[in-house]
């Protein structure tokens, strides 16, 4: 056979992939007969299940493939893309359009495709933050009004793209929603002390702007420049609002997420990075990071301080 019609052949079965994934989503195909690893069989369950528990369900799925890049290793063919996929949901009288981006590669032998699978992405904190340095940020920055909408604004704009204004950090979830709460009329306090504060400058910023663990902490600060309340549930929030994940149960906190939406039910749909999702449940029980042990934290941005 011909290299091209090798490639025309590696092609097709990889769109062939990509189509099962969307027709699982309504319904048409079986997640059992596709080339998924258990731990990715068990997200796209947990996913079916929480639909069928909000008596909710997918009418229309778009998936497809950005940024494919094909390598020969040996008899194998890898590719590494960046698959795309929206759910158009019905949930009572309701449509939400739910949309995420994953990193993922599969690979191929024999022109035939036999795994497909998330790429990990390993955190990289700059190191382990354990305590603020406790001082109090001057009462006329905690003094503010916070426009929740032009923050679920910024955060619905960038959802699945970076900010060239703000710093590049590989982990990117806190960085992310650091920026939502700026845009909101949070004014930033404690440079250039990395342990004070919550702050950015580009090349520099707080451990509290980029690190899961130091924001979910600062938000708990009643003197900091936030100005956040803790909420005892999920259905006590609004769009605007933050929520942190603890995903091991370690006391060690390792993503953040805001509130953008409410289903028809009040629960929060949430926007999020590092795998970027936007009107995602809240719960992250299709998450690769989820466990039984995983904790919440509800936090509540105050319109006035």
């Amino acid at each position: 056979m011909s290299k091209r019609g090798m490639r025309v052949d590696w092609k097709t079965a990889f769109q062939n992939h990509l189509t099962m994934l969307g027709d699982y989503w309504v319904g048409n195909a079986d997640l059992h007969k596709m080339p998924l690893d258990p731990e990715e069989k068990r997200r796209f369950t947990a996913r079916s299940k929480a639909l069928k528990d909000q008596e909710a369900e997918i009418e229309r799925t778009l998936v497809r493939a950005n940024h494919v890049r094909a390598t020969s290793k040996r008899e194998d063919l890898v590719v590494d893309y960046c698959l795309v996929m929206q759910w158009l949901i019905k949930h009572q009288s309701t449509f939400i359009l739910e949309e995420r981006l994953e990193n993922r590669q599969s690979v191929l032998r024999n022109q035939r495709l036999v795994s497909d699978a998330l790429v990990p992405i390993v955190a990289k904190e700059e190191q382990e933050f354990e305590r603020e340095s406790g001082e109090l940020a001057p009462l006329e920055l905690r003094s503010r009004t916070y426009d929740r909408l032009a923050a679920v604004r910024y955060a619905d704009l960038w959802w699945n793209r970076r900010n060239p204004q703000y710093p590049v950090v590989a982990d990117d979830c806190t960085n992310y929603i650091s920026q939502c709460l700026h845009a909101g009329g949070i004014r930033m306090w404690g440079n250039p002390i990395r342990s004070r504060g919550w702050w950015q400058q580009r090349t520099n910023w707080s451990f509290s702007w980029t690190v899961a663990n130091a924001l979910r902490w600062y938000l708990s600060k009643s003197e900091g420049v936030i100005g956040a309340v803790e909420k005892s549930s999920a259905r006590e929030l609004v769009p605007g609002d933050v929520i942190c994940y603890d995903f091991e149960g370690d006391g060690h906190w390792n993503h953040n997420t805001m509130v953008t939406a409410l289903d028809a039910n009040g629960e929060p749909l949430v926007n999020a990075h590092t795998y970027d999702a936007r009107h995602r449940s809240w719960a992250y029980r299709d998450s690769p990071a989820w466990t039984s042990k995983i904790q919440y934290k509800f936090f509540h941005i105050r319109d006035q301080t």
